[in-house]
């Protein structure tokens, strides 16, 4: 298994949606941000333990000090919980490779911000529909329908492991087919 420090533009992500879901406060956002950030960099260099502050798998210029300097900054748009929980997913992927992390607060924390946005995810199909990565310009390739080994198919955001962009919610609500547009299958 591999492992990388996520970007600050991940942990924002996470936490616009866990403000508005009221599952942190405006008070705690930066230190749950910190805690998320601490039990990554556990995870990593846990797993490469050769690896020193600087070198390790991460963000251009990153060093062990700057999850001490976490400051959350919300991301625009309305909150996709699709991408929360591939987010959150990913989050998880990358900080579970040290011992303490099943038992860990951070651990905790994303395992609920992750079912909360899978709860939400029916309704908000329902609500604005799927992206339908087709209504992506001729040379955009930002998101993709991926198929697993059992022949299910989801729709992801670049490779799902890493937050592509901050207009990643603005972007996914111009790709959604709302309900009322789509059209029919024969026979429903």
């Amino acid at each position: 298994m591999s492992a990388w420090i996520v970007n600050r533009d991940h942990l924002d992500l996470l936490l616009t949606a866990a403000l508005e879901w009221d599952l942190v406060t405006s008070e705690h956002v930066d230190a749950t941000g910190r805690l998320l950030w601490k039990e990554n960099l556990a995870s990593v260099a846990h797993r490469y333990p050769a690896d020193r502050d600087g070198s390790r798998p991460g963000p251009d210029g990153f060093r062990d000090r700057d999850v001490d300097t976490y400051h959350f900054r919300p991301y625009p748009g309305r909150v996709d919980p699709e991408v929360v929980a591939m987010a959150g997913a990913s989050l998880i992927y990358h900080s579970c490779e040290h011992p303490g992390w099943a038992v860990s607060d951070a651990c905790r924390w994303v395992t609920q911000l992750r079912a909360e946005a899978t709860a939400r995810i029916p309704a908000y199909l329902a609500e604005y529909g799927p992206v339908d990565p087709a209504r992506q310009t001729r040379r955009e390739h930002g998101w993709y329908v991926l198929i697993d080994l059992k022949g299910n198919r989801s729709v992801r955001p670049h490779d799902g492991w890493f937050v592509p962009g901050r207009q990643v919610f603005t972007r996914a609500a111009q790709l959604r087919t709302p309900p009322a547009a789509r059209t029919p299958l024969p026979g429903r």
